[in-house]
């Protein structure tokens, strides 16, 4: 289900907490702030909530698959990519930790992300 900006659910909130634990500078209220601005789109099925940014790129519009949270629903995603492209998104990426790529097998890997405590 794709919320529209005017029925995002409070219950949002909470339900994408954890995406957010393992990501030092982003916030799930800035997220869903953004979702009823209408600069990003909040997904549901099930337990498994999903946040989405459409996105310019140098290779046309794409699709950022954000944050997830819940129990993984890969119909989820196939939804939101199928909007992406119905409104002319050529790609669709997500950034994640490891486990993300096993679950998501028709993603490639372009790019990792590493940190080190200083």
């Amino acid at each position: 289900m794709h919320y529209t900006p005017s029925t995002i659910p409070a219950e949002a909130v909470d339900a994408l907490r954890p995406a957010f634990d393992y990501c030092d500078d982003q916030y799930v209220e800035d997220w869903i702030a953004m979702c009823k601005e209408d600069k990003a789109q909040l997904w549901r099925k099930g337990d498994y909530w999903l946040i989405s940014m459409v996105v310019q790129t140098k290779r046309g519009l794409a699709i950022d698959l954000k944050f997830s949270a819940g129990v993984y629903e890969p119909e989820l995603v196939d939804e939101a990519n199928d909007w992406a492209k119905s409104i002319g998104c050529v790609r669709s990426y997500f950034s994640g930790r490891p486990g993300c790529a096993r679950r998501r097998p028709d993603y490639r890997i372009r790019c990792v992300t590493a940190e080190k405590e200083l």
